[in-house]
């Protein structure tokens, strides 16, 4: 493992919202950071605005079906809309102005991840056997892309900081790289040993994390790779980067955040109350969400600020 940096995330306090919805699959900050919504296993999606001062009941989203496994803001561009996938083969689009659902969207397999291209006007839904589709929200009745990538199974998908590349995080260990609209296929990174199992961008490099216990980052600029970050002891579950682009929150199956620079450094570690089941960083500072559940613990959403 690389050697440590200064710590600038010691200062953080824990803060954990009212959660009585089951394991937390996933979370999801509005794009100006006011928000943080979290879907669970039982019981209604959940949004705790924090603006609020008192925010740590949250408030229930009515009209969106229970059994919603991934969630994701959509960007500046078009900031009311949450994109909510159900387990069941649909992808709602709840708006916060009018409080409920205004579009569905009939998939083709089990929904293992959704996101939103960063101008706000698409929505990728991947599928873990079934590929991914690409919805245009202004006519949202078909797929503009419906694709299988060569018999791949699918951990997650997304588009590249500037929304000109597809990215998807193979099972057998692989990035496929695909240009986006055209659907050109550019490159495979063989990135891991075995599953890729996360994935994440921004302007300088894309994050993957794997069964190998390892996160690595490659250029966006051409695909060479920059850093290995290892010391973990387990399968990476998540690598995200922070909004400053200058660190990178990883989370594997021992029950411990690390923070590391993009050059692999050790920056901090937080040992957490179980399992991490989802992890996002604040769009606009160095806050960052953790969802977790432990044997010993109930399931958690916290915030650490």
């Amino acid at each position: 493992m690389a050697s440590s940096a200064p710590d600038v995330f010691s200062n953080h306090k824990e803060n954990t919202m009212h959660w009585d919805q089951g394991t937390v699959y996933d979370i999801s900050w509005s794009s100006d950071g006011s928000q943080l919504t979290a879907a669970g296993s039982t019981g209604p999606v959940r949004t705790w605005r924090l603006e609020r001062g008192g925010h740590k009941e949250g408030d229930a989203h009515s009209g969106l079906p229970s059994s919603i496994e991934r969630i994701a803001w959509s960007p500046p561009a078009n900031p009311s809309l949450l994109a909510a996938a159900a387990y069941e083969k649909t992808v709602c689009v709840w708006d916060q102005r009018v409080s409920s659902t205004t579009m569905r969207f009939a998939t083709r397999g089990v929904n293992s991840d959704v996101g939103w291209h960063p101008r706000g006007a698409y929505v990728l839904v991947a599928s873990r056997d079934e590929g991914i589709e690409v919805f245009d929200t202004a006519q949202p009745s078909r797929p503009v892309v419906s694709a299988s990538i060569d018999g791949a199974s699918l951990n997650s998908a997304r588009w590249n900081a500037d929304g000109s590349l597809l990215l998807l995080a193979t099972h057998a260990g692989s990035v496929e790289i695909y240009a986006w609209p055209l659907m050109t296929h550019i490159t495979t990174i063989p990135a891991h040993a075995s599953s890729c199992n996360c994935i994440a961008s921004d302007a300088h490099y894309i994050a993957t994390g794997g069964a190998d216990s390892c996160v690595q980052l490659y250029s966006t600029r051409d695909f060479s790779l920059h850093t290995v970050i290892g010391g973990f002891e387990s399968p990476v579950v998540f690598a995200e980067f922070s909004a400053c682009g200058k660190f990178v929150a990883c989370a594997s199956d021992d029950e411990h955040l690390v923070i590391h620079s993009t050059k692999g450094c050790v920056v901090h570690k937080e040992k957490m109350h179980g399992l991490a089941t989802a992890l996002e960083w604040h769009p606009r500072n160095l806050a960052f969400a953790v969802a977790s559940a432990g044997k010993a613990s109930k399931p958690a959403v916290s915030i650490f600020l």
